[in-house]
């Protein structure tokens, strides 16, 4: 059988890494020459990558939504397979997710995808012994690229001795060395690629939240299918603000364009398991009323939960909602596409001075927006704020009406 490796390819002077964002042939597929056969993202754009040979797609050796560097191995094709009188083949079944092609292992050397990538320098006696003496893919992967040529079984002695160090080194010091979640570095590709160029200002409003606690005692008084938290409450009103302010529904067209869209994606920001982080995407959200707007966003704020990430291009604004943690103030951080990131911290009690003497509490909670000043400008970034906070404020006295309540 001859066998063609399917590579990330080198499209740019400088990249690094691309994530895989979908496969477009299953294996056992015949695939043309130069045909479209998988998409991947850089920090330039998402992009189909065509086949290097005619045949039939043995396997892919990688994931989807896998972060790797430039010129691994994701895929095999037996070029050879086209000269042969094509057998009829069993439908393709995923395992899980009927879209996904769904990577396949060899049953024989069970492998992780970082050592496939150094398939060609290790051969399958050199991954057996590695087994034998506990040595890890990852480790095995890594010392095959230090020393730039195939190991062999007899090399593998120095790298036991060198794992024999770290493992007593890590029992006396009390750490343990881990790979990275692959979300994780797919939310970290997504930040780097979308940060660069991007200008980054921040400014920060207090609100009161009071009005919004009222709202939520409202409708929890009320009854009804609709219980939407504080925090849904108020990503409602910055969806309803940014119908107002078309700069924070924009984007970057190249290098001096900019693309305004008719309305925002808002992206939510979702805490999950082991702090991990993903995101909810509601579409058109500035084009909802409050009840389609609660509804859309617990759903797909569940969905998140059970680990469908709807992390998208195009979510001009996303919140970030720290009211559960005690942290009052944050800094985050926005990353193009999108034109801010908005955090809103845990309300607290805030003395004031009353008119008729004395001091007063009202509950505040810190908005803090960080903006692509590309986009958007101090004053405009302002009076967006401005906008929200007044929405905020006044939500109290028009929950009943939005819900569809009678007074």
């Amino acid at each position: 059988m001859a066998t063609v490796d399917v590579r990330i390819p080198q499209l740019g002077e400088g990249l690094q890494e691309a994530r895989i964002v979908r496969f477009l042939k299953a294996p056992g597929e015949m695939v043309a020459r130069d045909e479209p056969i998988y998409e991947m993202e850089t920090d330039k754009a998402v992009m189909e990558i065509e086949s290097p040979a005619e045949g039939r797609l043995v396997e892919w050796t990688a994931r989807e939504d896998e972060v790797l560097p430039i010129g691994a191995v994701i895929g095999r094709i037996d070029s050879a397979a086209h000269l042969i009188e094509p057998q009829p083949l069993p439908p393709f079944q995923p395992e899980a997710e009927p879209a996904r092609a769904t990577p396949q292992k060899s049953a024989v050397h069970p492998i992780e995808t970082v050592a496939e990538l150094r398939n060609d320098l290790l051969p399958p006696k050199t991954r057996a012994r590695a087994r034998e003496l506990g040595i890890s893919n990852e480790q095995l992967a890594a010392h095959a690229a230090r020393v730039g040529r195939k190991l062999m079984p007899a090399d593998l002695e120095d790298l036991r001795a060198q794992t024999t160090i770290e493992r007593a080194m890590a029992a006396s010091e009390g750490y343990t060395d881990m790979a990275m979640p692959v979300r994780q570095r797919t939310l970290i590709h997504r930040l780097h690629s979308g940060q660069s160029g991007v200008i980054q200002a921040t400014l920060e409003m207090p609100l009161e939240w009071s009005a919004i606690e009222r709202a939520r005692g409202s409708i929890k008084e009320a009854g009804g299918e609709l219980q939407p938290s504080q925090f849904i409450l108020f990503a409602w009103c910055v969806a309803q603000a940014s119908a107002e302010h078309p700069q924070f529904r924009r984007a970057m067209n190249g290098e001096a364009g900019i693309r305004e869209y008719f309305h925002l994606n808002l992206g939510i920001a979702v805490a999950r398991p082991g702090d991990e982080l993903m995101m909810a995407r509601i579409d058109s959200a500035d084009t909802l009323g409050l009840a389609d707007f609660v509804t859309e966003a617990q759903r797909n704020i569940q969905a998140v939960r059970s680990g469908a990430d709807q992390a998208s291009q195009l979510m001009q604004v996303s919140l970030t909602n720290m009211g559960t943690t005690g942290a009052r103030f944050g800094i985050p951080v926005v990353a193009a596409p999108a034109v801010a990131t908005l955090f809103v911290g845990t309300p607290y009690h805030e003395a004031y001075p009353l008119e008729t003497g004395g001091v007063g509490f009202r509950k505040t909670a810190h908005l803090v927006m960080t903006f692509d000043h590309r986009l958007a400008n101090g004053i405009g970034a302002a009076a967006f704020l401005v906008d929200i906070k007044a929405r905020v404020e006044a939500i109290d006295s028009q929950i009943g009406p939005l819900l569809g309540q009678s007074e």
